[in-house]
């Protein structure tokens, strides 16, 4: 569990690494505070989303605000690509290739389940910035699964050409 969470956050293996020895550490550390009308594991996964929260801001020296047009709409997908089935290291690698704070962002958003003003609080950054950091990393994870759809259409093709043309 807790490398997982550590992957989506850190840049490389070490950092996974790190994170989740300090993690433990932590935990062990505060062990005695721990309250059992919650899960362990949700205590523990919050103690490592903690510690990435801080090593994301000793590591971002700014981030610059955007200002949000309050009448722009995100883009629509015209399509579900939700049916369409993806490996866990394809989705690792496309959120591996989002801008660190996009990542940062949309991790704590989408996945940890944080409201934009904790993010907001959390990151020092205003929630207009941390919407348009979800927005940025849904369009271009969009971007990067329709690629990945047209690249499978194309095999698909290629290979219904290669079997008729055997036929």
């Amino acid at each position: 569990m807790m490398s997982n969470v550590a992957m989506r956050y850190c840049k490389s293996e070490d950092e996974i690494l790190a994170a989740i020895n300090y993690g433990f550490l932590k935990v062990l550390q505060n062990i005695s505070k721990y309250n059992d009308k919650y899960s362990l594991a949700t205590w523990i996964r919050n103690i490592l989303v903690n510690h990435l929260i801080d090593e994301f801001r000793k590591s971002v020296k700014q981030i610059q605000n955007v200002a949000i047009d309050e009448n722009t709409s995100p883009k629509s997908v015209t399509y579900n690509l939700a049916e369409y089935h993806y490996s866990e290291m394809e989705l690792r690698s496309m959120l591996g290739q989002l801008p660190y704070v996009t990542r940062t962002v949309f991790n704590l958003f989408a996945i940890e389940g944080y409201k934009h003003a904790e993010i907001a609080k959390s990151l020092n950054i205003s929630e207009g910035t941390s919407k348009w950091h979800v927005n940025e990393a849904r369009q271009r994870l969009g971007a990067m699964l329709n690629k990945t759809l047209q690249n499978q259409k194309k095999t698909i093709k290629t290979t219904n050409e290669r079997e008729e043309f055997h036929r």
